[in-house]
């Protein structure tokens, strides 16, 4: 499976603030159990009230803020990143605007227990959270009926770059571009660069090889590529938030 990481999970019951900014390497899911809310995305503009979900992601400038006449509304989101956010947005599962909430669960519930996981720090509890995430990104998908053609060079490129070596100037001259080009369209398309991309990916294996493996630290820097142990301590740090060392005393 692709990999997540799980940045931040909060629940405000009586939300008041006000969110306009652009999303920078990483993507969230929010939802509203209760109130009113007016949604933006660039030009786009929606007044939402009741139970919805939407999301936030690199690429648009995104807004949301209390209705006119809003005292507050019940708030939770979930934030995360990794090369899985990219693989959604390919295959056309991930929204792009807000959507109702199916009538099949209870979603405070859901939210609350995918949220829970998420933040477990446990390589099952992340699993179950990822499937939950999944699984709450297809409900929303059937929901809104509509079949959005997948990008064949995007899904070919993503399958390319999982593996081991992979060379952008190759992957842009099997796809017909220019390297230049297919840099924009890669960004354009997943909200990350591809170097980032490809970044991520590097972390998400070395999260991992700490859980999974009692490998030195200096040998799993080593096979991912690293030539110095210090700067992937530092570089892995700097995406997790805690050093190579703690995360794998926190499994």
């Amino acid at each position: 499976m692709a990999d997540l990481s799980f940045i931040v999970a909060t629940h405000v019951e009586e939300a008041t603030h006000s969110i306009a900014k652009h999303l920078i390497g990483y993507a969230t899911i929010q939802y509203m159990h209760q109130g009113r809310l007016v949604v933006e995305y660039d030009q786009r503009n929606y007044e939402i009230e009741g139970q919805w979900f939407w999301p936030a992601y690199p690429g648009p400038f995104t807004a949301f803020r209390r209705a006119p006449g809003c005292k507050h509304w019940s708030h939770r989101h979930l934030a995360f990143q990794g090369p899985l956010v990219a693989q959604w947005m390919a295959n056309g599962l991930w929204p792009t605007e807000p959507l109702p909430a199916p009538h099949t669960k209870k979603w405070d519930e859901y939210f609350d227990e995918m949220s829970r996981l998420a933040m477990s720090q446990t390589r099952w509890g992340r699993l179950r959270a990822i499937n939950m995430l999944e699984g709450l990104l297809l409900e929303l998908a059937e929901s809104r009926d509509i079949e959005k053609p997948q990008e064949p060079w995007l899904v070919q490129t993503l399958e390319t770059l999982s593996l081991e070596g992979a060379n952008y100037i190759e992957i842009a001259a099997s796809q017909g571009m220019a390297l230049s080009t297919f840099r924009r369209k890669f960004e354009q398309a997943t909200g990350t660069p591809v170097h980032k991309h490809q970044l991520l990916a590097r972390i998400a294996k070395a999260r991992t090889m700490l859980v999974e493996t009692d490998l030195p630290i200096k040998m799993i820097a080593d096979s991912l590529g690293y030539q110095n142990v210090y700067y992937f301590s530092r570089q892995f740090k700097q995406f997790i938030g805690i050093s190579p060392a703690k995360f794998r005393s926190s499994r």
